[in-house]
């Protein structure tokens, strides 16, 4: 493990959210531009920005769409 402050940062948000987009979309068996379509127009669960280019999504509430489905109230 590295003593660096922003790696350490880093890895605080990380673990908040957790899955990456091609993770989310091997679990929903879509193709990783489907689930970036997704975030663009809304659907599922909101993708956080890590950094300028680094998206993470939340594993509980990936899973939580993903039994769920549409039919699940926005929070």
């Amino acid at each position: 493990m590295t003593n660096d402050p922003a790696a350490r940062r880093h890895l605080s948000k990380q673990s908040d959210c957790d899955l990456t987009r091609g993770e989310y979309a091997a679990l929903a068996r879509v193709h990783r531009d489907t689930v970036k379509r997704w975030a663009r127009q809304g659907i599922g669960p909101r993708p956080r920005k890590i950094g300028p280019r680094l998206v993470r999504y939340s594993r509980t509430e990936v899973l939580a769409y993903l039994r769920d489905g549409e039919s699940q109230e926005p929070a």
